[in-house]
């Protein structure tokens, strides 16, 4: 009988030591504006883009219609489902989905801002930003790539829309971190917005979310709604960088975010080049001049990749849930992505997808094996 009581002992803190070393899960941030140019975003979104030199980061559904012109077109369940297809390929768990309330000026929506900033002149048109997502939500492979929202805290949500995200938290196909829906939070708390979507899971029966602010290097005021955890959208350059030094100034950025004492989703960024937008700029954002990163090579992100695994064994206790959020999916605007892009003969060029197949595999044979 002792023996046996033993046994289960040591069986008891087996399943201990598992449940502080979770597995390696890689999302990616996922913001798409890959719009017709009739509509708001899309109007912007094909001019960035539509100069002959921005080919290399045109998404390959783009249709180009001539050297210097390229336009979307609204596409079906089915054809987002190649672009899903390639993410899962590419080893990606969940797509990290900029949320945005889906409620259009018709609908009697109050667009009141929650923080008066210059981005708020699009909160009118935010609902063509949800076109992508609801495509994820119809697709047959929901359940094989996830989702989780990404919520720009500073535009205002209907109690419809905040009832909606905390019904979709109860879907198997929303990712979980800890056992709890994971959602992110750009730019802070969003005076009172997690307390109504708490209330709301509340509601609808879903579970409390595991709430990560969005904060770059510094934990905002607010921690008092109860935040888990601090992560950021994105390490960006601070001249003409080279991969390797956006990567190690990602691992001092990720270092200060553990200095908070918070627990930490550690950020990889891919890259960061917004000169698309510089000549043709959006009026919700600006970026300063000069500050991009060089083109890197598969080998450099596989390189840098190894580093990061370095990076989160030194910080296990401070990154519990096992998550690496990636910049980006599809930031083509901003020099982000492992989406395939257009080639001229036709064939989307996945050169991007194979290696971050390699980083992923990178991350989870150093990080799963512990």
């Amino acid at each position: 009988m002792a023996t046996f009581r033993l046994l289960l002992l040591s069986v008891a803190l087996a399943g201990t030591v598992c449940a502080e070393t979770p597995r390696t899960v890689v999302g990616v941030v996922n913001w798409d504006c890959s719009l017709p140019s009739s509509t708001w975003f899309g109007h912007y979104a094909t001019a960035s883009l539509s100069p002959a030199k921005f080919r290399h980061c045109t998404p390959f559904y783009a249709d180009v219609k001539g050297p210097d012109k390229i336009d979307y077109h609204w596409r079906s369940v089915e054809e987002y489902e190649r672009e899903m297809q390639y993410a899962i390929d590419a080893g990606i768990d969940y797509f990290a989905y900029c949320w945005y309330g889906e409620q259009k000026p018709e609908d009697g929506k109050d667009f009141t801002p929650v923080e008066v900033r210059r981005e708020n002149i699009c909160d009118r048109h935010v609902w063509e930003l949800a076109t992508a997502r609801r495509l994820h939500a119809k697709s047959r492979l929901r359940d094989k790539l996830k989702m989780c929202a990404i919520l720009v805290t500073l535009h205002p949500l209907s109690d419809a829309e905040v009832e909606s995200l905390a019904r979709a938290m109860k879907e198997p196909g929303y990712q979980t971190a800890q056992g709890r829906p994971l959602l992110y939070l750009f730019g802070g708390p969003g005076k009172g917005l997690l307390t109504r979507i708490r209330k709301a899971c509340r509601a609808v029966g879903a579970k409390d979310p595991y709430a990560v602010v969005l904060a770059g290097k510094r934990f905002p005021a607010g921690g008092d709604e109860g935040v888990q955890a601090i992560s950021a959208y994105v390490d960006g350059a601070q001249g003409v960088d080279t991969f390797a030094e956006t990567a190690a100034r990602g691992r001092r950025n990720n270092s200060q975010r553990v200095s908070t004492g918070m627990d930490v989703i550690p950020t990889f960024t891919l890259g960061w080049d917004p000169r698309p937008r510089l000549e043709h700029p959006v009026p919700w954002c600006g970026y300063a001049k000069d500050r991009y990163m060089r083109p890197a090579a598969a080998s450099e992100w596989l390189a840098e990749a190894s580093s990061f695994a370095d990076w989160v064994k030194a910080n296990r206790k401070s990154c519990p849930t096992g998550h690496i959020l990636t910049f980006a999916w599809n930031e083509f605007e901003e020099g982000g992505w492992i989406c395939p892009t257009w080639r001229p003969d036709g064939n989307p060029d996945t050169a991007r997808v194979r290696a971050f197949r390699r980083v992923g595999d990178c991350w989870r044979r150093a990080l799963d094996a512990d």
